[in-house]
């Protein structure tokens, strides 16, 4: 017998929404890396990597709880679309995400606070992506040589 609590409704919205999120953000990178060359292709094309991962982490659990995200073609759409809305000056994207990524950790606090035990491990992982990304913009708005050094880490660590 499992004794287990069932997970609240409230999570498995927000743990689907979060997964579809990382779909989206691989599509968003991957697009806004097509409009770069050089460096910094390769670093938005990393960022679309660790989403990937991210994505590849959380989707046990989508299947562990029944859910059904809405299909990757749509959401890579969503990604694109967003990512047509954004400029491409390298500097003012960074610039920009070094004041909105920082926001998202208390959202994957609160989603491993309602989170069952056993889907933790992954939580936190999706977590750490973040924490990557974070560490990356700080590290390329300071000009360090090697700032992607943190995205490969993720991926590393995060490897299936």
């Amino acid at each position: 017998m499992n004794d287990e609590p069932v997970p609240g409704q409230t999570y498995l919205e927000t743990l689907q929404l979060y997964y579809e999120e990382e779909i989206e953000g691989e599509a968003y990178f991957t697009a806004i890396a097509e409009r770069l060359e050089g460096d910094a292709r390769e670093k938005m094309q990393l960022l679309a990597d660790v989403e990937t991962r991210a994505a590849e982490v959380t989707a046990p659990l989508l299947q562990r709880h029944g859910l059904t995200p809405r299909p990757r073609d749509e959401l890579h759409a969503e990604g694109r679309k967003q990512a047509a809305s954004v400029g491409a000056e390298y500097d003012a994207l960074i610039a920009r995400w070094r004041r909105e990524f920082p926001r998202y950790m208390e959202d994957f606090a609160r989603l491993e606070a309602m989170a069952p035990e056993r889907d933790l491990p992954a939580l936190r992982e999706l977590t750490r992506h973040e924490t990557a990304a974070i560490a990356f913009l700080e590290a390329e708005a300071k000009g360090e040589a090697d700032s992607a050094r943190h995205l490969r880490a993720y991926l590393e660590r995060a490897a299936p």
